[in-house]
């Protein structure tokens, strides 16, 4: 899935309106899984002066890289952080706030994985890592044209604006619910330019 999408089902699942404080932790664990890929790609590009092919039918799939990003997609070690922050939240009480956050954030992180679990064919990551190399090969893609890619990316946006109307009860600033319908629309105007161009 689409990183924007991430935050905003994460966000429409695990937010409450009440407890605001925590809408923080569940945004950036929504990135996190993601946030490894944004720094290999500025990279490849910036640094590195690869083009699109090299990218990613190849350096993407070097062992270093697919370390870093199985690392940062890794369900037990998200379930580890969960661990120790309930650990702290039950013997160091001025610590709760701090243990709370964690605790959803890492949960966070483990909604990212199992929502990207069935959509990624060939490009899907060790989501068992460190304890498995077992890595899911789907029959669709949330992105790949060949495997249904253009259905998938309509199901998923159609479920982010309807999530969307959940997340627009919790946000409660003005740029924060612009900054929500910017996101609709910029998936939409991605949907149209890469699957309806050549209809």
């Amino acid at each position: 899935m689409n990183t924007p999408s991430h935050v905003i089902l994460n966000l429409a699942l695990l937010g409450r309106r009440s407890k605001s404080q925590l809408n923080s932790p569940i945004f950036w664990g929504a990135m996190l899984p993601d946030l490894a890929m944004f720094g290999f790609y500025g990279w490849a590009k910036l640094i590195a002066k690869m083009d699109e092919a090299t990218i990613w039918r190849d350096t993407y799939y070097e062992p270093f890289w697919q370390n870093i990003f199985d690392a940062g997609n890794s369900i037990p070690l998200a379930l580890l952080v969960i661990g120790i922050a309930l650990w702290v939240r039950n013997y160091r009480p001025n610590w709760q706030a701090l243990a709370d956050g964690t605790i959803f954030l890492a949960a966070s992180v483990i909604l990212h994985c199992l929502a990207d679990l069935p959509v990624h064919v060939d490009d899907g990551h060790r989501h068992f890592w460190p304890f498995s190399n077992f890595r899911f090969e789907s029959p669709i893609s949330y992105w790949d044209p060949d495997h249904h890619g253009g259905i998938v990316a309509l199901g998923e946006f159609l479920l982010v604006l309807l999530a969307s109307w959940r997340v627009w009860t919790l946000l409660r600033t003005r740029w924060l619910r612009a900054l929500l319908m910017i996101s609709n629309a910029f998936m939409w105007f991605f949907y149209a330019s890469f699957y309806l161009q050549g209809s």
